[in-house]
């Protein structure tokens, strides 16, 4: 049940917080207000806690531990990142960030392009994740990318 005060994350829009329930009349927009009814379960089911600063750690060294290997195949590739992203799951989330940002640089050291619409998914992907990561762990928003690569660097050091 949600509380007046909560905070969420909602699908795609990430973090929220729940100012009001109450009934509304269709046709009003207001800036970035998320409005999702109460008796849809379809959309319900997109609202769902946010994580503990330990369940981010834990997921950071889960997704670490176990990442997402590169899929070659443009149109396979695709059709996962479209899964991951539409499902919406937090540890598949962070290993396609693992993959697409491991690709990136491995493309800019051979001074080649990363693919415009894989820059797409993982701007989609850490703006997915980011926000929550950064309200459970304390951090601001810039800081997210470089606390996740500590833990690639340990994890690293202990191979």
């Amino acid at each position: 049940m949600l509380t007046v005060g909560q905070t969420v994350v909602y699908g795609t829009q990430g973090v929220c917080t729940v100012k009001e329930i109450s009934m509304l009349k269709l046709g009003k927009t207001k800036g970035s207000t998320v409005y999702v009814p109460t008796a849809n379960e379809k959309l319900m089911s997109k609202l769902r806690p946010v994580l503990t600063g330990e369940e981010a750690d834990a997921l950071i060294t889960e997704a670490v531990r176990e990442p997402l290997e590169w899929i070659e195949s443009d149109a396979e590739r695709k059709s996962a990142c479209d899964d991951i992203v539409k499902n919406g799951d937090r540890k598949q989330l962070m290993r396609l960030v693992g993959m697409l940002y491991r690709r990136r640089e491995l493309l800019k050291d051979q001074k080649k392009h990363f693919h415009n619409v894989d820059a797409q998914y993982l701007k989609t992907a850490e703006r997915m994740l980011h926000g929550e990561l950064a309200y459970a762990l304390g951090i601001a928003v810039d800081d997210v990318a470089d606390y996740i690569r500590s833990f690639s660097e340990v994890s690293s050091e202990a191979n």
